[in-house]
């Protein structure tokens, strides 16, 4: 399994794995064309990855894993660049700094939904840390709604909580 050191060439290795299946579906709907690829990729390059930043010790405590390495895999890259094309290079650049300013860290089962904001919308990412407890990845990152940030309040425990104001965004969460 490589680690990328350079996020640039771990991005355009993702947009190159997805330009290579783009022909062959062409027709598919987003879940079809990230099935296609997982299929047709091989394993080993789909668990590269990227280490995109840390989170706090006591989050890592909190979701019972042993590091707080926060990991971005070709996978889930592949699988957010084609669900959610909204979030630029720049935004997937800034990872680190999105996790440790975070607003809002709310525990759903065995995923965690971080909230944050970024020119007064909102974003959220999704991580989950691996059975085990050895590594967190990062499973989707994308623009949420106020409104479903205020259900998540509601329905999840909070690690970490501050209040902001922010608009709201037309991307609905996919949480």
């Amino acid at each position: 399994m490589k680690e990328y050191s350079d996020f640039r060439e771990f991005y355009n290795f993702c947009i190159s794995l997805i330009k290579n299946y783009s022909e062959f579906c062409e027709d598919f709907s987003n879940l079809e064309k990230i099935k296609y690829i997982r299929e047709n990729s091989d394993k080993n390059i789909l668990n590269c990855y990227y280490i995109a930043g840390k989170i706090s010790q006591e989050s890592a405590r909190t979701i019972e894993s042993k590091t707080n390495i926060l990991k971005l895999s070709v996978d889930n890259m592949i699988k957010n660049l084609i669900e959610h094309p909204e979030i630029t290079i720049n935004e997937y650049q800034n990872i680190g700094l999105y996790v440790r300013n975070a607003d809002y860290i709310l525990k759903k089962n065995n995923k965690n939904l971080i909230y944050f904001k970024i020119d007064n919308k909102i974003y959220q990412f999704v991580i989950k840390s691996t059975k085990i407890g050895n590594e967190i990845f990062i499973t989707t990152f994308h623009k949420a709604s106020i409104k479903q940030l205020a259900k998540d309040i509601l329905r999840y425990k909070s690690i970490k909580k501050d209040s902001f104001d922010c608009e709201d965004s037309k991307y609905p969460s996919v949480t």
